[in-house]
C-alpha cells in the first residue's frame, strides 16, 4: 500500500490566530512530506470560504513543485468552473511545467455553496461535468488534429489545444466518488478512484473498497494500472493520551466540512462557516476508533484493515486543523514508524 499526503490548506480559526502565513506553513509541510517519502502530494480547489483557502490547485502545485521532487496532484480540478478547452490547456501546461509529475483528480464538485455564488447550475452539474470530460478525452485522443464539439453546454468549431501534456496521452486521472455507485462508475470508465469517507465507520470504507475491486475486476485491469485511494485524517503520537487530544480538532473540521455541504449552506459576510455540532456526529471515542489516530502501533493496526480491503493508496490528511508544527512532528513520526510496516 502506497502513502500519499493531502494538504487541505485547512484553517479552523481566523488567520489572526496563526503565527505564520498559511502558504509558508504549507510549503514547509510539502518539503517534509517529500523528504519523508510520500508518493504524491495532493491539494484541493475550493472557493469563497475561509477555512480552505485554495482557489487554484494547479498554481499551488506549480509553487510546491519548485521545492519537491515527488509527483503532485490536484484533488479535484473543478472542471465545470471553466470552459473545458481552458481546462485542457491549463492541465497540459501544468504537466509541462512540473516535468510530467502531475496527477489530476476530477469530479463534479462538492459545494452547492460555491456553485450558487459563481452562477453555475448545481442541478445540471453532473451533466456538465460529463460533457467536460468528453471534451478532454477528445482533446487528448487527437494529438495530430483539432477537435470540434456540439453538446448541451459547449459548442465550438475545430480547435487545437496548446500545449500538449508531457505525459502521453495525459496525466493520470483520479475520479472522486463518495459512494459505491459513483465508485463503480469511475472504475468502469477506467479511472483511478479516490474517496474520502470523512468520519464514517469502517463499514463505509468496506463497501466502497468492495465496489471498486469488483468493478476493476470487470474491466480486467490490475492494481498496477488502476488504483483506489482512500483519505482519512491522521494523527500519530508517542502516547495514546496525546493522540486523543487531536480528536476535538477532527470533529471541528468535520463540522465545517459538513455544514458547507448542507442545502442552502450559508456563511457570514467574510466566508466563515458555522462549526456548530452536527446531528448524530460521532462521539470522540468513535472518532478515535475510526480515524488513523493513536500510537504508531495503533495506526499500523488500523491501516492494515485498509490494505486488506484492497486499498492501493492511503492519502494521509494531517492538516485537518492542528497547528503546523504539530503537523510536521506527526508527519515525521508517521513516516518513520508507520509507513515502513507496509513496504
Amino acid at each position: 500500500m502506497e502513502f500519499s499526503i493531502f494538504l487541505s490548506h485547512m484553517r479552523n480559526h481566523p488567520d489572526a490566530h496563526y503565527r505564520r502565513n498559511l502558504y509558508d506553513e504549507k510549503l514547509a509541510e510539502a518539503k517534509i512530506a517529500d523528504a519523508c517519502g510520500f508518493c504524491c502530494l495532493w491539494v484541493p480547489e475550493h472557493h469563497l470560504i475561509q477555512y480552505m483557502q485554495a482557489p487554484s490547485g494547479l498554481l499551488l502545485l506549480l509553487h510546491y513543485g519548485q521545492h519537491v521532487k515527488c509527483p503532485l496532484g490536484q484533488m479535484v480540478n473543478l472542471l465545470v468552473y471553466r470552459h473545458p478547452l481552458i481546462g485542457a490547456g491549463e492541465i497540459a501546461q501544468a504537466d509541462q511545467l512540473l516535468g510530467g509529475r502531475l496527477h489530476v483528480g476530477v469530479g463534479r464538485g462538492a459545494y452547492e455553496y460555491e456553485f450558487r455564488r459563481l452562477g453555475i447550475s448545481w442541478e445540471t452539474a453532473n451533466e456538465q461535468f460529463a460533457e467536460c470530460m468528453d471534451v478532454l478525452k477528445k482533446v487528448w485522443s487527437s494529438p495530430e488534429d483539432g477537435i470540434e464539439h456540439a453538446g448541451r453546454f459547449f459548442r465550438f468549431e475545430k480547435t487545437y489545444v496548446w500545449p500538449r501534456p508531457m505525459q502521453t496521452p495525459h496525466p493520470p486521472l483520479w475520479f472522486a466518488a463518495m459512494s459505491p455507485p459513483g465508485i463503480e462508475y469511475g472504475a468502469q470508465q477506467g479511472y483511478n478512484v479516490s474517496t474520502w469517507p470523512f468520519l464514517a465507520p469502517m463499514s463505509m470504507v468496506e463497501k466502497n473498497a468492495t465496489a471498486f475491486v469488483r468493478a476493476r475486476a470487470k474491466t480486467g485491469r490490475t492494481p498496477a494500472s488502476q488504483k483506489l485511494s482512500v483519505m482519512r485524517p491522521v494523527y500519530v503520537a508517542r502516547t495514546e493520551k496525546k493522540a486523543r487530544a487531536s480528536v476535538e480538532t477532527m470533529l471541528t473540521n468535520h463540522r465545517l466540512s459538513q455544514r458547507i455541504r448542507e442545502p442552502g449552506a450559508q456563511s457570514d459576510g467574510m466566508g466563515f462557516v458555522s462549526n456548530a455540532r452536527i446531528p448524530d456526529e460521532p462521539t470522540p471515542d468513535e472518532t478515535f476508533e475510526r480515524m488513523i489516530v493513536g500510537t504508531p502501533q495503533q495506526c499500523i493496526d488500523k491501516l492494515a484493515l485498509y490494505r486488506d480491503l484492497g486499498v492501493d493508496q492511503f492519502m494521509a490528511w494531517f492538516d485537518f486543523g492542528m497547528e503546523s508544527e504539530e503537523n510536521l512532528d506527526t508527519m515525521r513520526l508517521f513516516a518513520e514508524e508507520v509507513m515502513p510496516a507496509f513496504r
